[in-house]
């Protein structure tokens, strides 16, 4: 018998909440605490997201998909014996005469900070913004905050595999591959800037219990695993024996898996980061809550660590917010190009309101948000991908409350230039200005700290990018690039105009079939990262603009084929009612 285990330490790049479900007088929502109040990272948030991600990959490595990502309702509920329950246990134990359910494999353990200093935390405010006028949301109670860790606090990880076979080591190994090459989010708001987590110092450890003396060791100590010897080259070797199993059933397959069925559109294929640099040309406004109140300005910008002015930080929720935005704008902008009439753009529209909402079973509003829609569809009989098919196109490419998004926008750090190796803060005063007498307005006089011409890291990440989502990234990011959006608030008043500048994107994919099409007409130098293949594609590379043209036509043709579900109902006074005022129909533009 072997004892065995993985050690490794976890840093934080982002803030991160991993939240407790509790909230008190001073946040909505407190982190994960221990009993002597140190901020710790559950083993069940740990072992979530590296079940969530098994899940998606192991249809691809194993062949077999997890009852999971079945189809309909009834599937899921059912038993499964799949490589990734074997390993962390039936999704759906059962002691049902036949079933072979059983308990984890795999032990994972709190995550408890490395220094013995108690890491600090402070709040960060959020607040949901309306689609259509692009200001603060009312509706819904969308102002919140929560606790979060700053970057850069360390974390030990321990897991411990019980009965494990090869098989089970090399999935493991696959996760935690994948982990290792940065593409690792832990908590909450990971699509909104929060959770980005890096792997260091990872080792695989074994002690061999058939020996006496390492048995004793293991028998009378409280931390066995510091007896363990390293295995060396552990997760190479495992990741390569996985992945070379997998390339022979990829050739002359039809993304079927050993059962034959069809792997659920949930199964991992490919995924894109872009790097870069936003660049802006003048002030940025921003306003954190606690950093104006240290500070005395009525507002202040968002710092990585309270009190630390040296690291100022673009939010990923108000980049995310600014993206989304404009690429409803584009999407139904094209859609107007193709209406009748009113009736045949709201019936045409790619993006759904997140206000119109109807209790009303089997009857829908035009544009009725697609949390609404779900809701009603959940209830009754379907399929997963009848869901999917179910959402307008902007909550399929970036998310909805009951769907999960597959883009992931990171909070943007300060980026040091020669020009600014340093940030650079400007003191303003503002005055209201009454509209009748053309004097200060009584109560009106506020202060700002404005940051002066910075420049922040991007970083996003897509998971199973279709053709016309990179399409339409391609155009959002274009008038990025361009100088066409504007971040923080005050644009009106010449804030905020913000550019994307020095980009580098990374297309990652298990298989040739995988990669977005026109790749590999690029030429590009393939290189391995975790289990994928990876090619790099920056403004240099030849052809590329071509490639990303034929993505644009991808996302047109899906635009214009796009119908939202039969509407039994129209809403009068929704806030969409004006849209005449802002497209043409049925006018070439």
């Amino acid at each position: 018998m072997i004892y065995k285990v993985i050690m490794g330490t976890l840093e934080t790049r982002t803030s991160v909440h991993v939240g407790s479900g509790k909230g008190n007088e001073l946040t909505d929502a407190l982190i994960h605490c221990d009993a002597d109040g140190r901020p710790v990272i559950p083993g069940t948030a740990i072992a979530g997201a590296l079940r969530a991600l098994l899940t998606r990959l192991a249809p691809r490595l194993s062949g077999t998909a997890c009852r999971a990502l079945a189809q309909t309702p009834d599937e899921r509920k059912l038993s499964c014996s799949c490589p990734v329950c074997r390993l962390f246990g039936d999704v759906n134990p059962s002691d049902t005469e036949g079933i072979t359910s059983a308990a984890s494999r795999l032990l994972v353990f709190n995550a408890r900070p490395l220094s013995g200093t108690m890491p600090l935390t402070w709040i960060r405010d959020g607040v949901g913004i309306e689609r259509a006028s692009g200001v603060a949301a009312r509706a819904g109670a969308v102002k919140f905050d929560l606790e979060v860790l700053p970057p850069g606090v360390k974390f030990e990880l321990r897991m411990e595999l019980r009965g494990a076979s090869e098989e089970d080591e090399q999935l493991l190994a696959a996760g935690l591959a994948e982990w290792k090459a940065e593409r690792l989010w832990i908590g909450g708001r990971a699509a909104r800037g929060l959770g980005f987590v890096a792997l260091h110092h990872l080792e695989f450890r074994e002690l061999r219990l058939g020996q006496p003396a390492q048995l004793m060791h293991y028998l009378r100590s409280d931390q066995p695993w510091e007896r363990a010897a390293p295995v060396q080259d552990w997760l190479m070797a495992r990741c390569e024996a996985i992945r070379s199993k997998a390339e022979k059933s990829w050739h002359g397959s039809d993304d079927r898996g050993d059962t034959g069925r069809e792997l659920p559109k949930a199964a991992a294929r490919s995924w894109i980061t872009l790097r870069g640099t936003l660049q802006t040309e003048g002030g940025v406004l921003m306003n954190d809550s606690l950093t104006a109140m240290v500070s005395g300005f009525d507002h202040a910008p968002l710092l990585s660590r309270l009190s630390e002015w040296e690291q100022p930080v673009l939010g990923g929720a108000g980049i995310r917010g600014i993206l989304r935005s404009h690429a409803e704008r584009l999407a139904r902008t094209l859609a107007a190009r193709r209406a009748a009439n009113r009736e045949d753009f709201l019936r045409r529209c790619p993006a759904c309101d997140p206000n119109a909402r109807s209790r009303v079973k089997n009857q829908y509003l035009y544009l009725e948000s697609c949390d609404s829609l779900l809701r009603k569809i959940e209830s009754g009989p379907g399929t997963a991908d009848g869901y999917l098919d179910s959402l307008c196109l902007a909550c399929r490419l970036f998310g909805s409350p009951r769907r999960g998004s597959r883009l992931i926008v990171e909070d943007a750090p300060f980026f040091s230039t020669p020009d600014q190796p340093e940030p650079q803060y400007k003191m303003m005063d503002f005055l209201a200005i009454d509209r009748f007498t053309g004097g200060g307005v009584n109560g009106l006089k506020f202060d700002a700290l404005v940051l002066w011409r910075p420049a922040f890291k991007l970083r996003l990440h897509l998971e199973n990018p279709e053709d016309w989502e990179l399409g339409w990234l391609a155009l959002v990011l274009r008038d990025l690039a361009d100088g066409w959006l504007t971040v923080g608030f005050g644009r009106a008043k010449g804030f905020g105009r913000v550019r994307l500048t020095e980009w580098e994107a990374t297309f990652g994919y298990l298989s040739e079939d995988d990669a977005p099409r026109g790749l590999e007409e690029l030429g590009l130098s393939v290189e391995r990262s975790g289990v994928y293949k990876t090619v790099q594609v920056s403004p240099g590379t030849t052809g590329w603009k071509d490639v990303a043209r034929n993505w644009v036509r991808a996302f047109h043709k899906e635009v214009e084929n796009f119908v939202r579900p039969e509407v039994l109902v129209l809403q009068k006074d929704h806030d969409f009612d004006h849209l005449e005022k802002l497209y043409r129909y049925n006018e070439i533009l």
